[in-house]
């Protein structure tokens, strides 16, 4: 019995969801700086910050921030009127903001300054959700967005105003974002979303669990969706607002409104932009992505101990298994993500626990690969990878 334990020299692994985000400029540039930094103590162009001043406790004072948390992330935000196309700019609306660390119980709440800015300070690093809500009522709540926080970061949230209140919502869409070679569905894509002519307005939408995106109360104009995922070939497309509803290359009737549910549960109605393939980035390599499951399908999260990802050539190697990328982290909801893989078979490990031990066959070859003890996996089976491809991570049987 042959047996094999430790690891190797490691690639890069694609842990994380980092992305860059787009601001107002121009002429919008001094008014989110005034109101992101200026009315944080005085208010913007004198005295009248209805917000006051503001005071945010710094993370490592709250007892629900994990221990494993780390770093210290200042996010600044932006809310737009998507039918206005401009910063809000509403008496009526009291708009607060929740951001919520994924896999935990830290949250934050906070008014935004003059219902169009909003600043957190002295966060833990991690995934958070975002969302807005008007306790007035004269917008709609936002949809989820969920962003990977490291550092300083910027957001720019559209809010659309309900029917009856302030200027009409207009129209909604929805999308589904799906892996080009297994036609599954790609989650926690990013869509920047830029307003042709609007000063180079840019906001951000995200993909949920089944793929799925929606824009909500898009006015008239023409909007280009620019839709990113690490380890994927970025997609362009442009959606054209007018008496008619063109996205891409196909025509959307007018007539064909359907009924769909947003990223916050709600049911809505809108129109069907259809699928919106991704292409893998590395088309002779390959790549792997999912959140660990247990076999009740639910997350395993939060992992704090770290992970190995175990490589092995053929099934039948007589080198046995390596690890190609040691001491991963998973995010808080157990999600870890792969690029640029070699051709192979790949399983996860806990780090420095793991012992490979080969099965032979009854002439003494190598049969096989597994581990003990099987405890120490967090992926129960062997997963391939191929060149062009990404392999999903499944529910552990």
């Amino acid at each position: 019995m042959l047996v094999k334990s430790g690891k190797s020299s490691a690639l890069k692994g694609d842990r994380g969801m980092k992305e860059k985000y787009s601001m107002f400029k121009l002429v919008f540039a001094s008014m989110a700086f005034c109101l992101l930094i200026v009315a944080l103590i005085t208010g913007c162009g004198g005295g009248n910050n209805p917000a006051g001043p503001s005071v945010t406790t710094p993370a490592s004072s709250f007892g629900n921030v994990p221990t494993y948390a780390t770093g210290s992330v200042t996010l600044n935000g932006l809310l737009i009127d998507l039918t206005t196309q401009s910063l809000i700019n509403s008496p009526d609306a009291d708009i607060y903001v929740t951001i919520e660390f994924i896999g935990t119980t830290y949250t934050q709440t906070k008014k935004a300054t003059e219902n169009r800015a909003f600043t957190f300070f002295d966060l833990p690093e991690g995934q958070y959700m975002i969302t807005v809500e008007d306790k007035n009522g004269v917008y709609d709540n936002s949809t989820p967005l969920i962003q990977e926080l490291i550092g300083k970061s910027a957001v720019t949230i559209p809010l659309s105003p309900k029917k009856g209140t302030a200027t009409p919502s207009s129209l909604n869409f929805y999308a589904k974002i799906l892996d080009a070679s297994l036609r599954n569905p790609i989650f926690f894509a990013t869509v920047d979303v830029t307003i042709e002519n609007v000063t180079d307005l840019t906001f951000q939408a995200t993909s949920l669990y089944d793929g799925q995106f929606s824009l909500l109360g898009l006015a008239s104009g023409t909007y280009t969706l620019k839709i990113k995922k690490d380890g994927y070939v970025e997609v362009s497309k442009t959606l054209i607002v007018t008496d008619r509803i063109i996205f891409g290359s196909q025509e959307i009737s007018t007539t064909n409104v359907t009924n769909f549910t947003d990223g916050g549960n709600n049911a809505r109605k809108g129109y069907d932009l259809g699928e919106i393939v991704l292409a893998p980035q590395f088309v002779n390599t390959g790549g792997l992505a999912g959140i660990l499951l247990d076999a009740t399908k639910t997350p395993k999260a939060p992992i704090t101990d770290k992970l190995d990802l175990i490589y092995l050539n053929t099934r039948t190697s007589a080198e046995g298994p390596n690890a190609i990328i040691p001491n991963i982290t998973p995010n808080a909801l157990g999600y870890v993500s792969f690029k640029n893989l070699p051709k192979g078979f790949y399983v996860l490990a806990y780090a420095n626990s793991w012992t490979a031990v080969a099965t032979l066959d009854a002439d003494k070859n190598i049969a096989g690969w597994g581990f003990t003890p099987a405890s120490k996996l967090a992926t129960r089976i062997w997963l391939e990878v191929l060149p062009g491809q990404v392999t999903p991570i499944p529910e552990q049987e």
